[in-house]
Order: structure tokens, then C-alpha cells, then sequence
């Protein structure tokens, strides 16, 4: 997809979450496409379930599922370069990392090359050709390919984890809302994060202050059987939420 063609579907989402429903004559006045264009648009998002057509409107579609990988690292972006940059502070030279398929760390990826002779673990196929742009060494776990998150699970992925001693891993949440752990939208990915814990001696969550306003349907782990929680400054409610985990380290806004 072209970076104009992302940057306006994102807008369309921001419209969307905004208005819910809206009139695509009058969605397309605000972007200043073409009905063509919009069309194009929203054809592609309605493959996606990001959005709904009907009787010449657009709405959100609210059903529970990931958005693709694209539009969620638009997503609060300084958060999240903000929470990465720290959590790599936590990795030693030398070490073999596994690095999560969410949108959080990929936003912040380029922080990884403070490090030196790392091995990076991951089932993030955006993540492993960013690792491979900056010339680092990769193990990639890969399996079934999920298409909205471009990231792999599955049998084939978990053997190749479970062959593999890590000393630091670094995941991500869809959300903490109505939950005692961390979440993911797929219950495909469950099984696979649990090998990750299973395997990893050190287990950090990377969790911008955001998720602790989502939901998402599948626990892969409890809030106490990770290391650390990496996120922005939370409100004492939140805290108290997550206090189990042994160590919380919260980030000041700039």
C-alpha cells in the first residue's frame, strides 16, 4: 500500500471514530477525494471489518477484532517510542531477545541499534525485515501467516521457539479491561506467547496507558507471571490494577 493511501485510510478511521457514522459524499468533501478514490478506500476497509457501507453511509465496524498493523501504529505514536526506548535499556549486550509482533515496538525499533550482538527472536515479519535493514541477527518463527498483523503462529512457529533459550522477552497487550493479564485478539497467538513464556528467563509487557481503556477476548498470560511492566504514567485506579506485578515502571509525559 502506498504511504499516501495509508495516511488517508487512517484519516477515515480517525473520521469514523469521531463521527460513527457518516455520509460518504460528506467523508469524501473532507478528505477532498474523488468518489473513485473513497470508493477504493473503503472497499479495501470493508475487507478488513474496519468499516461498514450502507445506504450510502460508512460506519465503524464494532465487531471485536485486530485492526491491520498499519493502521495501529498510527496509533499514539510518541507513547509508544517513549515506552520502547525504555524497555530496551533493559537489554544487555549480547543477549537473545524475542521482540513482539505489536504495533508498540516496531514504532520504536530503530532504539534496538544501542545494543551490541544481540540475536533477534521474532514472528513479526515487519519487525524481522526492519532487524535485517539494520543488519542484525535474526532468528525468525515463522508458521501460519496472520494477514492483519503480518505476523506468524502456529505449530511450525512454536517448534522453532521451543529450541531456543530467551534471555529477554518483550510483549505487548490488546488490553487489560475486565481482565487479571494480558490479552491478545487472536486466539491463535495464545498458545505461541505461552511457549515465549515458557522459554524466556526475563518477561516484559510493553502497554501504552490506552489499553487500559480496551478489551480484548484472550488472556495469554496473568498479570503476575511477568517481570515488569513498561507504560505511561497511570492513574492510582490503574496502578492498582497491575500493583501484582513486582516491577511497574511508568513513563512521565514530555
Amino acid at each position: 500500500m502506498s504511504k499516501k493511501k495509508n495516511e488517508r485510510q487512517v484519516q477515515i478511521r480517525n473520521i469514523l471514530l469521531k463521527e460513527n457514522r457518516i455520509k460518504i459524499t460528506d467523508l469524501a468533501k473532507q478528505l477532498n477525494v474523488t468518489p473513485e478514490t473513497l470508493r477504493s478506500d473503503l472497499n479495501e476497509m470493508e475487507r478488513q471489518n474496519i468499516v461498514v457501507r450502507e445506504h450510502g453511509y460508512a460506519r465503524m465496524d464494532n465487531s471485536l477484532g485486530e485492526l491491520p498493523v498499519y493502521l495501529r501504529s498510527q496509533e499514539h505514536p510518541k507513547e509508544k517510542k517513549n515506552i520502547v526506548f525504555r524497555a530496551f535499556q533493559e537489554i544487555k549486550d549480547g543477549q537473545v531477545v524475542y521482540l513482539d509482533s505489536g504495533s508498540t515496538i516496531i514504532l520504536g525499533i530503530q532504539y534496538i541499534q544501542t545494543k551490541k550482538d544481540l540475536t533477534i527472536v521474532t514472528n513479526s515479519l515487519p519487525l524481522a525485515l526492519e532487524c535485517a535493514k539494520m543488519n542484525l541477527k535474526i532468528i525468525f518463527a515463522g508458521g501460519d501467516v496472520l494477514n492483519e498483523g503480518l505476523r506468524c503462529y502456529g505449530f511450525f512457529a512454536e517448534q522453532i521457539i521451543n529450541r531456543i533459550n530467551v534471555d529477554v522477552a518483550i510483549l505487548g497487550s490488546d488490553g487489560i479491561v475486565n481482565c487479571d493479564g494480558f490479552t491478545t485478539n487472536n486466539v491463535h497467538e495464545v498458545g505461541f506467547k505461552r511457549h515465549i513464556i515458557n522459554r524466556s528467563k526475563k518477561i516484559i509487557t510493553v502497554c501504552d496507558r490506552f489499553k487500559f481503556q480496551k478489551e480484548a477476548p484472550f488472556i495469554y498470560c496473568k498479570f503476575s507471571e511477568i517481570d515488569q511492566l513498561i507504560t505511561n504514567e497511570l492513574t492510582p485506579q490503574e496502578y492498582e490494577k497491575v500493583k501484582e506485578i513486582p516491577s511497574v515502571i511508568q513513563i512521565k509525559a514530555d
